[in-house]
């Protein structure tokens, strides 16, 4: 059944797509999708939970049964033609199914159809496609019960009979295709995976019907939108000048004093390595504990610690050790001590304990990293050891520098507290001058390129009216390397036979036989001009044109009108995502 045939159908989702308002005309043909606010939501859209697996099957499955069909639509062509079973076409055999799915636009329209719907269904707040598929699909299941325009049961057979993945070369329905995407086995019918399947075909449908609403006949005109195509797919022939940057002659090393006003004015790129004063609270499970039990008694001690504000660490540890009702445990050091504290280091110095690799967030991160990049603030090394040489090192502490506990490879709990930060301060001039030294050279080296090149370019243009040889031959005597190009493509369309650095792209910004901007990189700078522009005008081409590119155009225009539906339904269906670390 077609788009068009599901809106005669229903009547009503005409009066929705003019008036904006209406209730259902028939119940949502999906699988049990109720209120799920006594389940264990993994994402929610307009109060609805869906579970993980829930958000599973909308998601991985739905992206498995799009790619069957779309395989299946393409295996049903082929097959057609593929005469002698070798899951191979001849020439012939091709032209004849090229000309066969002229006749049938209907199988390029469903494997269009259901590339572009997975497409823009991948879209979304998720790094991860397949939790972006099931949201969209979750936030189109509401959407259509809110709109009633979701199909029945009736209406979806008669589609999936419609598609052309299911229709033999003799006109009949494959059953054997519906059994394996419902899990039919034995003539036994798996409810769920069918039920699955069918809110798939669902979904697709509804998605082209709300498509169909939202753009209309919306597309480009026709004349520009085939003169875009052509300036998209031109070919571009010209000359090009490289002037690499040992051509030109390198500047007067700096003197001393001009490398001391370049660091006196560039000081905040030259600052020590910022370190950190670290320790370490290790908890070690008793022999019949275990440390998957003694997490709860960690629970307690980092609630207990937060309540303190951080202080008194070293107490907590030893009342929470001799607690009969905690887990058991020991975190005393050899030498007798709750913790050790590592010296004032960089990250790069951080002593092998610190180095050492913990399960945090579902990932291996070195503790090192977790007490150079999670703790912002602390006091500084001078106030901190002050205090502790006076015994009250604790009382500086705060909460925002605990961070733990992370379970290690030892079978131990680990807590790490960072005691002081040394801010990041200016070298001084003796201990930068080097570096500035090397960044003022090389300062003074691009810039006696890009004034070397800025002038080329200048006495380039101003012989344009001589021509285009007499442009480069300035550039050749100035030490460029000239040559030829093209005819090449643009963008993406370049290949690999672009000379270095040359960007087809900026060559569109001028007519021909005039200079492009320059480009100029650390290598060199490269001056260009096109020549000649070619466009094809072959049958080939303009059959491609017309059936597939100017098609491409206005799909992505409606994809477009259709994301910003997607991003604003988004906003009104209070979508929530789970926690980044879960995805």
């Amino acid at each position: 059944m077609s788009v068009l045939e599901l809106i005669r159908k229903n009547s009503l989702i005409v009066l929705i797509a003019v008036i904006g308002v209406g209730f259902g005309l028939v119940l949502m043909d999906y699988a049990d999708k109720g209120s799920m606010i006594g389940r264990d939501a993994y994402i929610e859209v307009n109060g609805t939970g869906y579970s993980y697996p829930d958000t599973l099957s909308l998601g991985e499955g739905g992206r498995n049964y799009i790619q069957e069909l779309q395989s299946a639509t393409y295996g049903k062509l082929r097959d057609r033609f593929d005469t002698n079973d070798d899951d191979q076409l001849s020439a012939d055999e091709t032209a004849a199914m090229q000309a066969y799915a002229q006749q049938h636009p209907e199988y390029d329209r469903l494997v269009n159809l259901l590339q572009d719907t997975l497409q823009l269904w991948c879209y979304g707040g998720s790094e991860e496609a397949e939790l972006n598929i099931a949201v969209n699909r979750a936030v189109l299941q509401q959407e259509a019960a809110q709109l009633g325009i979701a199909p029945s049961r009736e209406q979806i057979d008669a589609y999936i009979q419609a598609m052309p993945a299911f229709r033999k070369s003799d006109g009949s329905f494959d059953q054997a295709l519906y059994h394996r995407m419902s899990g039919t086995y034995k003539g036994v019918a798996n409810n769920a995976q069918e039920a699955a399947f069918r809110s798939l075909v669902a979904d697709v449908m509804v998605w082209e019907v709300l498509t169909a609403m939202l753009t209309d006949d919306l597309r480009y005109q026709g004349k520009s939108t085939s003169a875009l195509i052509d300036a998209m797919t031109q070919k571009l022939s010209g000359k090009t000048a490289w002037l690499p940057a040992s051509a030109v002659s390198a500047p007067a090393d700096p003197s001393e004093e001009e490398i001391k006003a370049y660091w006196d004015g560039h000081k905040e790129n030259y600052k020590s390595t910022e370190r950190r004063i670290v320790s370490l609270y290790t908890l070690t499970p008793a022999k019949e504990s275990s440390l998957e039990a003694l997490m709860a008694t960690a629970d307690i001690i980092m609630q207990d610690l937060s309540l303190a504000n951080g202080k008194g660490f070293d107490k907590l540890l030893e009342g929470a050790a001799e607690n009969p009702e905690n887990e058991a445990f020991t975190y005393k050091t050899a030498d007798g001590s709750s913790h050790t504290t590592y010296a004032l280091c960089t990250r790069a110095e951080a002593p092998a304990e610190l180095q050492a690799e913990v399960n945090h967030n579902g990932k291996r991160v070195a503790l090192a990293d977790i007490a150079f990049t999670e703790v912002e603030t602390a006091p500084a090394p001078a106030d901190y050891e002050a205090a502790a040489q006076a015994g009250k090192a604790d009382d500086l502490a705060g909460i925002t520098q605990v961070r733990g506990y992370f379970t290690s490879d030892a079978g131990n709990l680990v807590f790490l507290r960072v005691e002081a930060i040394e801010v990041p301060q200016v070298l001084p001039y003796e201990a930068a001058r080097e570096q500035a030294l090397a960044d003022l050279k090389k300062e003074r080296a691009d810039n006696a390129l890009e004034i070397a090149a800025n002038k080329l370019y200048d006495e380039m243009k101003a012989a344009e009216a001589e021509g285009i040889d007499a442009v480069f031959a300035k550039a050749a005597a100035a030490g460029a390397a000239v040559e030829d190009f093209g005819p090449v493509g643009i963008g993406i369309m370049a290949g690999n036979d672009v000379p270095a650095h040359l960007e087809t792209q900026a060559l569109l910004s001028v007519p021909s036989g005039k200079l492009a901007p320059i480009i100029i990189t650390p290598e060199g700078a490269r001056i260009s001009a096109v020549t000649r522009r070619t466009c094809e005008d072959s049958q080939e081409y303009n059959a491609q044109k017309a059936f597939i590119m100017i098609p491409s155009q206005n799909e992505q225009l409606r994809s477009m009108l259709v994301l910003d539906w997607l991003s604003n339904a988004y906003r009104r269906l209070h979508v929530t995502l789970p926690p980044r670390n879960n995805q």
